[in-house]
This record gives structure tokens, sequence and C-alpha cells, in this order.
């Protein structure tokens, strides 16, 4: 048997032989282990560019109520389109109501009146004044000015008043338009005066007339009729100008039944006949002439004249005037 042959060991290759190494070269440094180089990371996922509000509006998880009606234009604007279109220049109700506000200041800072000049104002002052709000320069013109509302005018008893009011509210910067007010409301007190009055009028005369008819009955009217020629015969108008006047208490004098009483007294005083026959020259021919007319037909009718009551009594009338006139 031949002898196991043992296994040689494998032989390592040899190193490269080492390059020369020059005379009087410096040592050299081995260079560090390197770090081992990590895997570079997986690429970002590219990102997405922002979203636009006005590409991609974001939905509100809670419905939001609108601050304005949609069709608010429409509502204030009614029928009228061009309200319509000047309410489309504004965003909201809101900023209409800031344009208003803004148009108010404006105008109140541009309508503020000046000063009214004081004591010591000259006279340019004053025209100055009068021309910025309006007032004329003269009392003619200011009187002009002054319009009376529901076409009312200034009658002419009343103008010279109101001339010289107007000159004072001139001294004073009064505007015409103010002046009118108070000239209206001047009217409107005498208006309600004289309603207050004629009512009282009416009252007074109607109560003093009951009396005198009761106290003269059917003589009542001739009385009444008698006072007429006595006082024209002074003057035509002496006796409507006297009762159409007032006592001191604001009462008429021809309403008042005492005055009436006196007057009516006096006048028949005066003219006995008045009641009987109308006023003239020949007053006691034609109460002759009637009488004989009556006394004829008592004689010739004398059935029918006892039952003619008024004729009887006119007849008894006319004899006390002639009575009286004869006696004078």
């Amino acid at each position: 048997m031949t002898d196991a042959v043992e296994p040689v060991a494998p032989v390592e290759p040899v190193a490269p032989p080492a390059a020369p190494v020059e005379p009087n070269a410096p040592p050299v440094t081995p260079e560090p282990p390197k770090a081992p180089v990590e895997p570079a990371a997986p690429p970002a996922a590219p990102k997405e560019p922002p979203s636009s509000i006005a590409k991609e509006p974001v939905e509100p998880k809670t419905p939001v109520a609108p601050k304005w009606a949609d069709d608010w234009r429409q509502q204030i604007a009614g029928d009228d389109k061009k309200e319509l279109e000047r309410l489309g220049r504004f965003a909201s109700p809101a900023d209409v109501f800031k344009s208003l506000r803004e148009a108010e200041k404006k105008l109140s800072e541009g309508v503020k009146p000046k000063t009214k000049p004081g004591e010591k104002a000259t006279a340019e002052e004053w025209s100055e004044y009068r021309k910025a709000n309006n007032i004329p320069e003269t009392v003619d013109d200011f009187v002009k000015a002054i319009v009376l509302p529901d076409k009312r005018v200034i009658g002419d008893d009343d103008k010279p008043l109101v001339a010289a009011f107007s000159e004072r509210a001139l001294k004073k910067g009064i505007n015409p338009a103010d002046m009118a007010e108070m000239v209206d409301e001047y009217y409107a007190i005498q208006e309600e005066q004289q309603a207050q009055l004629a009512e009282k009028d009416s009252e007074f005369k109607t109560t003093n007339l009951s009396a005198l008819k009761e106290e003269w009955g059917g003589d009542f009217k001739a009385n009444i009729n008698s006072m007429r020629p006595y006082f024209e015969a002074v003057d035509q108008s002496l006796f409507d100008n006297l009762m159409g006047g007032r006592l001191s208490d604001g009462t008429k004098v021809g309403d008042n039944a005492n005055i009436v009483k006196f007057f009516v007294a006096k006048s028949l005083a005066e003219n006995p006949a008045a009641t009987v026959v109308p006023a003239g020259a020949n007053q006691i021919e034609t109460i002759q002439t009637e009488i004989k007319a009556a006394e004829a037909r008592m004689r010739d009718d004398r059935t029918a004249w006892f039952k003619d009551k008024p004729a009887q009594e006119r007849l008894q009338k006319l004899y006390e005037a002639q009575e009286k006139l004869t006696s004078k």
C-alpha cells in the first residue's frame, strides 16, 4: 500500500515588489480609510402648486347666509331704471349709506350761513351778509319777496303794516322766507280771532233780538225802521257806522237791546209818526188822507169793517200819530 500524500498548503501570492525608494525622499503617510458611502435617498415627490381662490374656490363647510339680498338694488329702485343704474355704482347698501352721509356733510358745510354782523358792522358787511342769505336790499323788494303759502297774497290794507315790519326785518337780517312764515301766522291768528268774534256776535244778537221782539211784539219792525231817518237827517252814513261800531266790551252797538231802545225812543220823540208813515215833509197830509179812506170804508161797509181788526188797529195808530204831530 502506498503511503498517503499529505496535502500541500496553498502558496500565498507574492506581493509585487515595492517601488524603489528614491534616496532622500520624505516618508509617505498612509491615507486614512474612507467612511462607507450611504445610499442616496429616493427623489421627493414634486410639490403641487398652490391652488387659486379664483380658479378653485374653496367651498365652506357650513353655508353662510348673504348679508344683503341679491336684489337689494331692485327693491330700492323699484321700476325706476335710472335709479337702478345709479345703484349699480355701489357694492352694498352700506356703501349707499356712506355716500349719503358724505353728501350731507358736504352740503352742511357748503350752506352754512355766515355769522350775522354785529352792532358795529359796516354797511358793506351787512350787504355781503344779505347777499349770501338771499335778503333784498330795499323794503319794496323785501315785501315782493314774501311769498305766502296756498297762493295767498298780502291785502292792500295790510301792506303798510307788512312794509313796516319788513323794514325792521332788514335791519335784523331776517330772510323773506322767515318773514313769510310770520305773516302767514299773523293771518292765521286773525282768522281764528274773527271766527271766534263772529260766533260771539251771533249769540249776542240772537239773545237781544229775542228780548226786543218779545217786548215790542208787532211793533218790532216799525220801531227798528224808525231809527234810520232820525240818524240820516244828520248824515246818510251815520246810522250804519254807529250801529256797526263796537262797545268797550267788544259787542256791536246795533245788537245791544238797551241802546236800540234808547235810540228808538229818541227817534219817536223827534218824529211821532215814524212808525206809522214814512218820514217826509207831507206826513200830516199822508196821515189825513189815509184816515179819510178808513172812515169812508167804516161808514159804507160797517159789517166788513168791524170784522177787520188790523184795519181798526191801523186807524187807531193814525189818530195817535195825527194828534202827536199837530200838538208839536
